[in-house]
């Protein structure tokens, strides 16, 4: 399962050492949370600020699963 669509970034948490959960609000799919790996490092923090406009693509093995992001601005 993969999807890329627009949204806004609602909230942040650690998850493990590097990685987070980030919780978006996107156009077409909702309010939706996935992992980000490496969102916790200090290159990616500044984007994962709440507010923020970004462009992400999910995937993950199957929709229920929590998936992960890929992140850009």
């Amino acid at each position: 399962m993969e999807w890329t669509d627009e949204g806004i970034v609602l909230g942040v948490r650690k998850h493990g050492e590097s990685s987070a959960i980030v919780e978006l609000l996107t156009r077409d799919h909702g309010r939706h949370l996935g992992m980000v790996r490496g969102g916790a490092g200090s290159k990616m923090r500044p984007m994962l600020q709440p507010g923020n406009s970004v462009r992400a693509t999910w995937r993950a093995r199957i929709d229920e699963q929590l998936g992960y992001y890929l992140m850009e601005a």
